[in-house]
């Protein structure tokens, strides 16, 4: 443990339709605790993605979290890496939406909430990464990305790094340990008892060599999910490691030597290897097997035809959550609906006779879903 640097990798998002109730929830059971801490402590505290999205909806109601955000950032607090905009799942997205969602995260973050990034690390939304995609990344000065080591463990066996940064086209890959980061998000130990397991299992992976672990999750996993974690784990951790064992993961990358590889398999966070096996890299939001995930995408590439119309609606109805509510453990079709109906609304207000005709028919059964 004496020579281990953790990376701590918080993911802040609510989707551009969130119920102010429950925003109202998350504010006060979690950001505004974890801001708090944070800006007390005053040393560097962890690594956050911190979705465009998110800042839109806390920009009338909650502008305290949004100053408490830049505060963080301002300070080197935060180590801020940038993101799409709407929480696309970003290889499933055209070129040109892509584009838009890099430079609406970045313009719009500095220019209309005063918070820009203090690094050149790039959040993929659900770890979703596709090898065609890192040289539109790297065009746009992003340096790193990080992704669940599940899928490169699996098919390289005793492989997964701790000791050097795998780079892919002379881009840095970190990997999130899928294990430590659900031990976090699903046994909801203490931080007594995250450091003793710590202790006990990770000179048997390092063998005491100057190693790193990257741990990632969503930050509402801090006070809104069950499980009481900021009090039982964030806080105390952070008041013992900010600043000395957690360290910016751009810190890492400086640290630790690279190794390039010359394939990485397209995947997700949620991806496993019968999903590699059935080419389904993203089972949750494009599923092969799914047929109301192929539906919405239909529906939602009729109305990017119309992205000059109505850039700001386009934008929107790529977020991830529409299909990841009629997944395979998550079923909400209502939820699924939002973006559904704001996708038909702008066929109608721009698309031909035919484009309408064909997405009321789409829309149509997808209304069905229960």
């Amino acid at each position: 443990m004496e020579n281990l640097k953790i990376g701590l990798l918080l993911h802040f998002y609510q989707p551009w339709w969130q119920f102010s109730e429950t925003l109202k929830n998350i504010v006060n059971q979690c950001y505004r605790p974890i801001l708090n801490a944070v800006n007390k402590i005053d040393r560097f505290c962890f690594t956050a993605n911190i979705n465009l999205s998110l800042l839109d909806l806390l920009e009338k109601d909650f502008p305290d979290v949004v100053a408490g955000f830049r505060e963080a950032v301002e300070k080197g607090n935060l180590e801020l890496m940038s993101s799409p905009a709407q929480h696309p799942i970003f290889p499933l997205i055209p070129e040109f939406v892509q584009r838009a969602q890099i430079k609406d995260d970045e313009k719009r973050k500095e220019n209309q909430f005063g918070i820009k990034r203090n690094c050149r690390g790039f959040y993929l939304p659900e770890m979703a990464f596709a090898r065609k995609d890192v040289g539109l990344l790297r065009g746009y000065g992003y340096k790193w990305t990080v992704i669940d080591d599940k899928v490169f463990g699996a098919k390289n066996p005793g492989a997964v790094p701790f000791s050097h940064i795998i780079t892919y086209d002379g881009f840095k890959i970190f990997m999130r340990s899928r294990t430590w980061s659900n031990i976090i998000s699903f046994d909801h130990p203490t931080f007594d008892d995250l450091r003793s397991r710590l202790e006990h299992d990770i000179p048997s992976w390092t063998g005491g060599a100057p190693a790193y672990l990257i741990i990632a999750m969503d930050g509402e996993t801090f006070g809104h999910h069950p499980g009481d974690l900021f009090e039982r784990l964030l806080k105390p951790m952070l008041m013992s490691w900010a600043g000395s064992k957690i360290v910016p993961i751009e810190t890492i990358g400086q640290n630790f030597p690279t190794r390039s590889v010359s394939y990485l398999h397209d995947s997700s966070w949620s991806t496993e290897l019968d999903d590699l096996d059935r080419s389904n890299p993203y089972p949750l939001w494009k599923s092969r097997f799914n047929i109301y995930h192929l539906k919405l995408w239909e529906l939602v590439e009729l109305a990017l035809n119309h992205f000059g119309q109505d850039r700001e609606d386009c934008l929107q109805i790529t977020s991830s959550c529409h299909w990841w509510w009629i997944s395979r453990s998550n079923w909400n079709p209502d939820f699924m609906m939002k973006g559904a109906k704001k996708t038909l609304g702008i066929i109608r207000q721009h698309g031909s006779p035919v484009e309408v005709e064909e997405a009321e028919k789409l829309y149509a059964s997808l209304k069905e879903l229960k």
